[in-house]
């Protein structure tokens, strides 16, 4: 229904408004389309890059930091350079028991070892026997030999399957004997026997993170980046800035290997890269806010769409310009029609171009012309009917005082035994009262020539047998419709070259047949004929002349000129003859089934 609606509504916009309308849909929904997925695309693929990047670096970086853990790594192996080291582990202590000045002499030599070359990053060295020996170095504080290695400590069940291999501890507390408490992360392995393989003890070296943290500050990533490290349990490891939120793991709890991905938190979207560290197993993660990256995509992309909005407004302007400058004439046309359909059919178009509006025009210009013809014709066939109407009246003199007239001397007649009288005077009556129905704009053919027949009837009484009258027709033509009076001068022009110029044997023949839809009345004599240049000479006088034929009203021109305006230029009467040889003419009509036979039966007033 909506779509009903919105057709109709289309279907009768004003043709500028239409173009556009079109424009608008067909030009500036594509464009806005297309600008569209190009730049989705474009953020893609600046997103894509941006991780690319972000990747890259965070590979470099955990390339540095397992560069540092393994320099921190060989430090854990050099309890096998110390042999006192590894045979004061082996051995069985009971709790508080004293070392021998040998065995501090050895284990003072590792400690001292390893924090030679200026390692201010090792804040402490523990050594823990599975026999119960331990040497625990802590920060502002002296050697204790009193700690006992707790079956529970986290990072021991580590060691099963790693085959002596390092253990790194996620950075935690590290309190010293002074009361102090440090941050620290730890590695530690796994010290077994060259000779049967046999568990030692372990060695924890806790290393002060801070060191980790000037290798990741010199790492720029975004003003809004988060940049930290996890261990394998998704625990926080360390992070680039000290306000680094607590919850900043748990969006990349148990993660590995490496990658990019896309994460949401507190409705924001994420850009999060990652890479696993084959040394420590541990997943360093940068995050940015995908807002922060495409802040110049965005900044780009109010830009395009200012400038496409003035570019498409711009546009649209001079197209609305355009439209109405082109649909200008046809406005004008349709004004003009207007007026025309109101009666005015003074004006025309201007045309000024050979294009479709300007044949329109020239179309439009040529109809006026036509319609202004059309009804100068009607008027005149109009004017010129009644003219020969009241030509024809007056040329009766009075026809109803000729009645009467008549009718007495009918009477008389009758009285003094005279037939011939009776004849003549009945039939010119008849004739007369026909001549009235000259009113009717139409009659069969039928009804004229009854009324040809009581004219020949007097004609043949006043010539006896000087005319030879024969009348030939189709009965099937009988009821066609023909204009009254419009045999009987033809017939009556017969008889004055057949008859009254001496020339001929008087005959005179009616017929009438049908061709088509064309039916042809045909009157011909024997008469004195004319030549060739009268007859043309009359030809274009019927075809030029736009009389009715005098005041008579019953010459040839009268006739033709009827017909004419009757049913057309196709129509009328055409002549032919030649001198001495008779005179034929013949009159085409259009075969019309008269709608009944009118006869007017006046009576005689």
């Amino acid at each position: 229904m909506r779509l009903k609606s919105f057709r109709g509504w289309f279907r009768n916009l004003a043709l500028a408004r239409k173009l556009i309308l079109i424009n608008v849909v067909f030009i500036v929904l594509p464009l806005g389309l297309m600008g569209y997925f190009a730049f989705a695309r474009f953020t893609e693929t600046t997103e894509r890059k941006v991780g690319d990047y972000q990747l890259q670096t965070l590979k470099q970086l955990t390339l540095n930091i397992d560069t540092y853990m393994n320099e921190l790594n060989r430090l854990t192996v050099m309890p096998y350079q110390y042999p006192k080291v590894t045979d004061y582990l082996a051995t069985k202590r009971a709790p508080g028991e004293p070392l021998t000045l040998d065995e501090i002499s050895g284990l003072n030599s590792f400690v001292t070892q390893v924090f030679l070359n200026g390692r201010v990053d090792i804040l402490g060295v523990s050594l823990y026997g599975t026999g119960g020996a331990s040497y625990v170095v802590m920060p502002e504080s002296q050697y204790v030999t009193t700690y006992k290695l707790e079956e529970n400590v986290s990072w021991l069940n580590k060691f099963k399957g790693h085959y002596g291999q390092p253990v790194y501890v996620a950075t935690h507390d590290l309190s010293a004997s002074g009361g102090n408490v440090y941050r620290a992360f730890s590695i530690v392995r796994e010290l077994r026997s060259f000779d049967d393989g046999v568990t030692l003890g372990y060695i924890v070296i806790d290393v002060d993170p801070k060191f980790i943290s000037e290798i990741l500050s010199k790492v720029k990533l975004d003003a809004k980046e988060l940049l930290y490290i996890t261990d394998d349990s998704g625990n926080l490891v360390i992070g680039k800035d000290h306000g680094l939120p607590k919850a900043a793991p748990s969006l990349s709890p148990g993660i590995s290997g490496e990658g990019v991905s896309h994460v949401k938190s507190e409705g924001e979207g994420l850009l999060m890269a990652h890479v696993t560290s084959e040394v420590t197993g541990w997943t360093t993660v940068g995050v940015v806010p995908v807002s922060s990256l495409m802040k110049d995509t965005e900044v780009l992309r109010t830009y395009i769409i200012l400038i496409g909005i003035i570019c498409v407004g711009l546009a649209l302007l001079l197209y609305v310009f355009i439209a109405y400058r082109i649909t200008q004439p046809l406005r004008k046309l349709s004004r003009l029609m207007r007026s025309v359909e109101r009666g005015d059919l003074s004006m025309a178009f201007p045309v000024s171009g050979t294009d479709e509006v300007g044949m329109l025009g020239h179309s439009f210009n040529g109809m006026l012309a036509k319609l202004s013809e059309l009804g100068y014709l009607l008027y005149e066939t109009e004017i010129r009917e009644k003219d020969a109407q009241i030509a024809a009246l007056q040329s009766k003199i009075n026809p109803h005082f000729l009645y009467n007239t008549l009718g007495s001397i009918s009477m008389y007649a009758e009285l003094e035994g005279s037939p011939e009288i009776i004849t003549m005077s009945n039939n010119l009556s008849k004739l007369l009262r026909y001549s009235l129905s000259g009113r009717k704009e139409h009659v069969t053919l039928q009804d004229e020539l009854d009324h040809v027949s009581g004219y020949m009837t007097i004609q043949q009484m006043r010539y006896e047998e000087r005319i030879h009258f024969t009348m030939t027709i189709e009965p099937s033509l009988l009821g066609c419709e023909v204009i009254p009076l419009m045999i009987q001068p033809l017939v009556e022009n017969a008889i004055n070259h057949a008859l009254d110029q001496g020339i001929g044997r008087g005959r005179i023949s009616l017929t009438a047949d049908c061709s088509g839809q064309v039916l042809r009345i045909t009157v011909e004599d024997d008469g004195i004929g004319m030549n060739a240049e009268a007859l043309e000479a009359l030809r274009l006088h019927l075809r030029n002349t736009k009389d009715l034929g005098g005041r008579s009203g019953n010459g040839l021109l009268n006739v033709h000129r009827r017909i004419v305006l009757h049913y057309g230029d196709e129509y009328g009467l055409s002549l032919e003859s030649m001198p001495y040889q008779g005179f034929k003419a013949v009159l085409k009509l259009p075969v019309i089934i008269h709608q009944g036979r009118a006869r007017e039966d006046d009576g005689v007033a």
